[in-house]
């Protein structure tokens, strides 16, 4: 299922990009790791700098590129179907196509030449985590008002075929931002968003947001607040017109955008680790409508409008009111949202029953 969510929780898959021929990436994403194993592969083939017959086995491949068996897996059989390698007696692949005069070449991978261009090797540990994270924390936020679910290390490694070392970075970022946190089995576990926790997360968000909207208030472009009190004075007037995906942005606006200014970061990252009620909301106008939560209108409205007017103290005061009554909104939400379907999760995920 996907949903639409303030960006301080997610962001959407990045796309592909081409890769040049010896698997180098030509535009400004980065390819999936299967395309650069499987580029590289290629072009070291083509050059002949694997000779015909040399066996190919996925852990040596996985070794010599420093990624783990899945992808290579991939590459492996794309390859297969170019007809540049062929299948051998089922424990790997010989370099070029079928036979009766090849002859099977064992040896060190390396000792050929064997590697990823200098430019992919530096960047691949660092582009991976940071290319699967978001929609990793999408599937893990989405799936916590309904329960509690092992995120599988393993899963993760396969689903997106990445190392363990790329799915473990994921992992210890999504800890950071108070997203899983281990059992005592050592197990990793997202959820589930009871009552009780969402209380404790609006009641520091309660300590927390005003005093940073004091703290950057001096400092956000008037013209920008003018333009966002406008935009909710617009949708509260044709509130048909407005979407999920808007309703979160003005989410954003205000929680995001305004709050996150703040310079002390030990203090933005708190605020972050607690608002995490707004999958809650984001889940609930997904299901039932934006109509049915469109009371956080006004209440932003209100407290632009007094930033506007260089009235700090009364913004704080109006977000410490707003964030009271979308405590009790968003508990109110929660209750609703357990009577519907539970969601088709990603493999990664595993229900705790």
């Amino acid at each position: 299922m996907n949903t639409s969510r303030p960006a301080s929780w997610a962001a959407n898959s990045r796309p592909r990009a081409e890769s040049g021929g010896d698997g180098t990436a030509t535009g400004s994403r980065a390819p999936r790791l299967y395309q650069v194993a499987c580029n590289a592969l290629r072009y070291h083939i083509q050059e002949r700098r694997l000779p015909p017959g040399l066996i190919l086995l996925e852990g040596r491949i996985a070794d010599a590129f420093g990624m783990s068996r899945a992808p290579v897996r991939r590459a492996l059989a794309l390859l297969c179907e170019e007809g540049l390698i062929h299948r051998y007696d089922g424990r790997g692949y010989l370099v070029g196509p079928p036979s009766p005069d090849v002859i099977p070449l064992n040896g060190g991978l390396q000792d050929f030449g064997l590697a990823l261009p200098k430019l992919v090797a530096q960047s691949i540990g660092s582009f991976t985590w940071e290319r699967i994270y978001a929609e990793v924390e999408t599937q893990v936020v989405t799936c916590i008002p309904f329960g509690t679910y092992r995120v599988l290390e393993s899963g993760i490694c396969d689903h997106y075929g990445v190392s363990r070392t790329v799915a473990r970075e994921v992992l210890s970022r999504l800890r950071d931002r108070a997203l899983i946190e281990k059992d005592r089995h050592s197990h990793w576990i997202a959820g589930p968003l009871t009552s009780r926790a969402m209380t404790e997360h609006f009641e520091m968000r309660q300590l927390l947001e005003p005093a940073a909207l004091l703290a950057v208030a001096d400092n956000i472009d008037r013209s920008k607040l003018i333009g966002m009190r406008d935009r909710l004075a617009a949708a509260e007037a044709d509130l048909g017109s407005v979407t999920p995906s808007l309703m979160d942005e003005f989410e954003e606006d205000l929680h995001v955008t305004c709050l996150l200014k703040a310079e002390n970061q030990r203090l933005v990252a708190t605020i972050v680790q607690s608002q995490l009620p707004f999958v809650t909301n984001s889940l609930f106008r997904k299901f039932v409508g934006v109509e049915a939560s469109s009371s956080m209108l006004p209440e932003h409205r209100l407290i632009f409008e007094h930033l506007i007017m260089a009235a700090p103290r009364a913004a704080a005061a109006s977000l410490h009111a707003h964030l009271e009554a979308a405590q009790s909104r968003t508990k109110a939400r929660l209750k609703v949202l357990a009577l519907f379907p539970e969601p088709e999760m990603t493999p990664y995920l595993d229900r705790v029953h």
